[in-house]
């Protein structure tokens, strides 16, 4: 089925069909106020570094993406100045905290339930005209759905993204999902045993 709309120029969004499901669990987890958290900010930044290592020093920033009607950055990369030290600061000033569902490539890690490694986001043809690749200037994208296994739930992603193409071999993925399941851990450290139906 096309997803290209004409009168916006850009692919429509996946039909989430979770959401009911994901905005009652995330008010159940009392999540659902939209703040950002700084351990949310703390793993972003650490999934940047450890994903930087991992692609020779390559320039990365980090978010926990908590998707609902759109999507919410609860979780940041802190930037790092030169020489590699955090600046302290808890965003990248050319990040914002919320995205539309149209832009980005996480509604598209949320859909597929798996991680999504992209290389170069142009070999992926739904990225003409989204947002993210013009606004922030990203070229490669990284991300794992964040699945609260109580549920079987997705409350959103954990990625990675750059300015520059890059090669995401195994590892990377790996290192995708461990970092999703911890971002999990913390959005729910006492999660009740019962599934939402």
């Amino acid at each position: 089925m096309p997803t290209y709309n004409i009168a916006t120029g850009r692919h429509d969004a996946p039909i989430d069909r979770e959401l009911p499901k994901r905005l009652a669990l995330l008010e159940e987890l009392g999540l659902n106020d939209r703040r950002p958290m700084q351990e949310l900010d703390a793993l972003a930044s650490r999934f940047a570094e450890a994903a930087s290592a991992l692609t020779g020093g390559r320039e990365l920033d980090g978010i926990v993406n908590i998707i609902t009607h759109d999507q919410f950055f609860a979780g940041l990369s802190t930037p790092r100045a030169a020489g590699g030290h955090s600046t302290g600061q808890a965003c990248a000033p050319h990040t914002a905290r919320t995205m539309s569902r149209t832009e980005g490539w996480c509604v598209y890690t949320l859909d597929r339930r798996k991680a999504f490694p992209l290389n170069n986001v142009l070999d992926y043809p739904r990225s003409a005209g989204n947002g993210a690749m013009h606004k922030l200037g990203v070229k490669t994208y990284l991300g794992a759905p964040m699945i609260h296994q109580p549920t079987g739930i997705s409350l959103g992603t954990a990625c990675v993204i750059g300015r520059q193409e890059t090669q995401w071999d195994r590892e990377a993925v790996d290192l995708s999902k461990r970092f999703a399941e911890e971002a999990v851990a913390l959005l729910a450290p006492h999660t009740s045993r019962t599934a939402l139906i």
